[in-house]
């Protein structure tokens, strides 16, 4: 049925995930190349300084999340959600004019960040959240119509499409407001965790249900138990960025503030049946799955425990455990949600996906360099930090280079046909 009802709408969207799976690739490079001048800079906002470190994550965090992250998020929303939903709500336009203003929103940011001016990098990094947010909130109209038309239709996906219609739209604006309002004690405290902790974290969570209970089938948990399970981790995320906020005012505790910071993430871990995961994963009765996805499911646990690690020293970060999760949980869910997607409109036999293991192991190389740090490990000698540095970079860089032969591979050079309708459509809709 769900098959069917795909065929008949053959969503004029489908496909249009590659433009924005590109764009997102391609900024990372450039991002990449944007933190790697601020290691070597000498500039007073440069890794090299202890001045405005809070300022710098914060503006970094936000290029992640609303930029080349959102761009992968965004793009999966606009192949897979009109055909669930059974609706054309998405066009053309709305994807031109997010690509646009979230490119363009991104060089504005980086641009900055290459003026080796304070002053102007703070500007012109308020005119690129605000592009972002803007690109955010275009799409926030169509996706209320996938969802609103679900309901009317009684269709068993709509609060689905409540994440790009509602919950990121409003977060995007929580993350700009605190920026603009940075002068206040906290606030970029509490932005920055609301960022990753409530905003990324949520949409990772949803990502590997999704994949797991919805598209595989394993049935983790419950269906009902979906919508409390992201609850529950959503009031815990929220509560860690208040506790975020009370810390820079100290009004609480350090160790209230990292236990706050791992409850959300041991949640997510849990709720997440890890168990059932792994016993259909490994053994003689192993099932197909994202190997990316279930990855990303344990470094949950990973940075839950980075987090309540006494005296983890943070290097030149603000807090060591929000670097982990992004570019562990976050980046791993999302390009192991948009590659999985992809292969499904290939057809491509869930039996004979490439597992995709250099992807995870520069990743854990990447994750090594944190802890690394966290640990004061210096190997190294003086240079132990510049040599961390690089081997997270280059994690980075090798897991976008993986990811982009994967995608032009299976685009250009491959006798796998590509196909507007994805594979098992009822999975997503049943």
């Amino acid at each position: 049925m769900g098959e069917n009802r795909g065929k008949a709408l053959l969503s004029k969207m489908s496909g249009n995930y590659i433009l924005h799976f590109m764009s997102s690739g391609m900024m990372v490079l450039l991002f990449l190349l944007a933190v790697s001048w601020l290691s070597y800079s000498t500039s007073d906002y440069s890794f090299r300084q202890e001045n405005y470190q809070l300022e710098i994550a914060y503006i970094l965090t936000a290029l992640i999340s609303l930029g080349w992250m959102m761009s992968m998020i965004v793009g999966i929303s606009f192949d897979l959600l009109p055909l669930t939903h059974n609706l054309d709500a998405y066009n053309q336009t709305h994807s031109t004019h997010y690509l646009f203003i979230n490119l363009v929103g991104q060089l504005v940011i980086i641009g900055g960040i290459f003026s080796n001016n304070l002053q102007l990098l703070f500007e012109m990094s308020t005119i690129g959240m605000v592009l972002l947010c803007w690109g955010v909130i275009s799409i926030a109209w169509p996706s209320w119509k996938l969802h609103r038309n679900s309901v009317e239709e009684n269709i068993n996906c709509g609060k689905v499409a409540l994440i790009p219609s509602v919950f990121i739209p409003l977060a995007s604006l929580v993350v700009l407001s605190c920026w603009i309002f940075r002068k206040n004690t906290g606030f970029l405290e509490f932005g920055l965790a609301f960022n990753v902790i409530v905003m990324m974290g949520t949409i990772s969570l949803t990502l590997i249900l999704a994949h797991f209970n919805r598209r595989l089938g394993w049935e983790v948990i419950k269906s009902i138990n979906i919508r409390p399970v992201i609850t529950i981790y959503l009031v815990l995320a929220i509560l860690h960025s208040f506790a975020s906020l009370w810390y820079a005012r100290g009004d609480v505790s350090h160790t209230i503030f990292e236990y706050s910071l791992a409850a959300p993430l041991f949640w997510g871990f849990l709720s997440t049946r890890p168990i059932r995961t792994i016993k259909s994963a490994i053994g003689h009765s192993q099932k197909p799955h994202s190997r990316l996805i279930g990855t990303a499911q344990w470094f949950f646990l990973a940075t839950g425990v980075m987090a309540i690690i006494p005296d983890f020293y943070p290097g030149k970060f603000t807090n060591i455990t929000y670097v982990g999760f992004i570019f562990s949980c976050a980046v791993l869910a999302a390009w192991g949600s948009g590659i999985y997607l992809h292969q499904d409109h290939l057809h491509k036999s869930i039996h004979n996906r490439p597992s995709l293991w250099s992807v995870i192991t520069v990743n854990a190389i990447g994750m090594l360099s944190l802890f690394l740090i966290g640990f004061e490990v210096t190997i190294f000698g003086e240079s132990s930090d510049l040599v961390y540095f690089f081997m997270r970079s280059i994690a980075l860089g090798l897991m976008i280079i993986f990811i982009f032969i994967l995608l032009v591979r299976d685009l250009f050079f491959t006798m796998d046909t590509w196909h507007r309708m994805p594979m098992s459509l009822d999975k997503y809709i049943s």
